[in-house]
């Protein structure tokens, strides 16, 4: 068994590389979606809109420190966002957690990040429409309540050797 699948703890299931292309498919609409929620706040100012950026990067390592070292992709190249190999670089691997409650218990940490700015769009629609923020605002919900998790769904997990713990891919249970 190599170091890998030791890492894992599950023989066989981590052992596969996911491809850069498939990585930056799932990372690239959720930098899209913080870009379009930064621009969504700066019409309330721009120490809201750094705020909102701010929170959605650290709401990322938090993630990284909160959820993947539970993870069996922690510290592989299995891992369909790429997280596992970050995460890995700056905290250790936990398995004394089962995964699906650690997943459950502090995947909070990233909804602000969907959320506030959905709301601040909303609020600023019914307070000051104009043509550009109901664009903004069509644009970040279309990437951030459609394209992230249809991607998420039907590529990113779609073959992810755990998606039976996970959460996301399987709510119940």
């Amino acid at each position: 068994m190599t170091q890998e699948k030791e890492a894992c703890g599950i023989p066989d299931t981590c052992s596969r590389a996911i491809p850069l292309w498939l990585v930056l498919l799932d990372n690239v609409p959720t930098l899209t979606m913080y870009a379009l929620g930064t621009a969504i706040m700066w019409p309330l100012g721009w120490a809201w809109a750094v705020a909102y950026l701010a929170y959605s990067f650290v709401s990322i390592v938090l993630f990284w420190m909160r959820i993947c070292p539970y993870c069996h992709h922690h510290g592989t190249l299995a891992c369909p966002c790429g997280y596992g190999v970050l995460s890995a670089k700056l905290f250790p691997p936990r398995r004394n957690r089962d995964f699906r409650m650690v997943f459950r218990r502090n995947i909070i940490l990233v909804f602000p990040s969907w959320f506030v700015p959905a709301g601040a769009g909303a609020y600023l629609l019914w307070k000051a429409f104009t043509w550009p923020s109901l664009w903004l605002f069509v644009a970040f919900c279309v990437v951030g309540f459609a394209l992230i998790p249809l991607i998420s769904k039907l590529v990113g997990c779609r073959n992810c050797s755990i998606k039976e713990e996970c959460p996301w891919m399987k709510p119940k249970g």
